[in-house]
């Protein structure tokens, strides 16, 4: 029994070894930095853009500056800001979900897809509801609101044609 432990033909080649060990994990963690990296200069400040955008919508809604120009400021219903905070929600799991897609450099494609069509959803239904519920005289609080939105959407819509021009590039 011994005897055919150490048998030659029952450990793996080096050929096998080597084949094993340089297969790529499912999730590999490379970080932003690394996969941006690998990226168009378009993608990159594409992504700063949308990150700057993140960051300083996080510090207006911490600050309260916001408040004044969110719907429910204007219209006085509850419903409003309670849909405010739903979005709020939703918005910053995708942005830690196409941050996590980054990291793990999965999927990036198809979840920059699925938050652009989340955000129209948004964009309409916000512009839509805001047109129902709005007094008139605050057509530039709904153009706003539009117009925020459209940039972000936009600037989704630009890392989806980076991602996949970046596939298209790749043998």
């Amino acid at each position: 029994m011994k005897d055919r432990l150490n048998d030659d033909h029952l450990q793996p080649s080096q050929a096998e070894l080597d084949a094993l060990l340089s297969s790529p994990s499912l999730f590999a963690f490379h970080g932003v930095r690394a996969s941006l990296d690998r990226r168009s200069p378009r993608f990159k400040r594409t992504w700063l853009v949308l990150m700057g955008v993140t960051a300083l919508y996080l510090m207006g809604w911490f600050t309260g500056l916001l408040k004044p120009y969110h719907a429910a400021a204007v219209t006085g219903l509850e419903a409003d800001y309670q849909l405010h905070q739903i979005r709020f929600l939703l918005a910053f799991v995708m942005i830690t979900l196409g941050t996590i897609a980054l990291n793990f450099d999965w999927h990036v494609e198809e979840t920059f897809t699925s938050i652009a069509w989340v955000q129209l959803y948004f964009l309409v239904s916000g512009v839509g509801r805001q047109w129902r519920t709005m007094p008139s005289e605050n057509l530039s609080l709904m153009i706003m609101y539009a117009a925020n939105m459209l940039l972000i959407l936009t600037l989704l819509i630009m890392l989806v044609v980076e991602e996949r021009r970046l596939k298209s590039t790749l043998p």
